[in-house]
């Protein structure tokens, strides 16, 4: 197989949704994205992950729908995440999940891949931040973010709490939540 065709396959394989939502023609989007660069590139991981800031840079011209760019990112966001380990800190305390990754987005990318899967393709504007994250036992999830789980993760982005007490009462509520979602995790003091 050529090496073009590594290329493309890989590309196809990344980001299955980009033809469910529009009529790309990954041999001739294949060729144009190599095109775009300086020179031929080398490392096919390197050259997939570079992809959705490609489509991006073809919105900005007007080339290409915004909602594609998203959506692969939104790709390439889950499969790093799901090949990310979420191995529990030792120590006693309130920490971060690792995995955690944000998007700005002005699209709907998860709700219009899960309506695709029913049969009903649509392109959903819905302006959000969503985090995608793996859950230490259920795997990979995706959440919205809202203010009051912004401000808690913002905390922990410091470093990790000793223990729920160090969170004003307001905020502990969403605290069990991000928690309960496995956001946030806890670790107890072994006995």
């Amino acid at each position: 197989m050529n090496q073009f065709k590594i290329f493309q396959e890989a590309l196809e394989k990344m980001y299955p949704s980009l033809t469910v939502f529009s009529d790309l023609d990954w041999d001739e989007v294949s060729q144009e994205y190599i095109a775009s660069h300086d020179e031929r590139p080398k490392d096919v991981e390197q050259f997939v992950f570079n992809f959705p800031q490609y489509l991006q840079d073809k919105a900005v011209q007007g080339d290409s729908p915004a909602y594609l760019f998203e959506l692969a990112f939104f790709e390439l966001l889950q499969n790093q995440v799901l090949e990310t380990d979420v191995t529990p800190p030792k120590r006693p305390g309130i920490y971060l999940n690792p995995t955690l990754s944000f998007l700005n987005l002005e699209y709907d990318v998860s709700m219009m891949i899960d309506e695709a899967t029913k049969g009903n393709v649509q392109i959903i504007e819905r302006p959000h931040v969503l985090c995608i994250y793996r859950h230490p036992q259920r795997g990979l999830h995706h959440v919205d973010i809202t203010t009051p789980k912004l401000e808690v993760l913002q905390e922990l982005e410091a470093g990790p709490l000793k223990g729920r007490s160090n969170l004003p009462s307001v905020q502990q509520g969403t605290l069990h939540d991000l928690i309960e979602l496995g956001m946030v995790m806890e670790v107890s003091a072994s006995v």
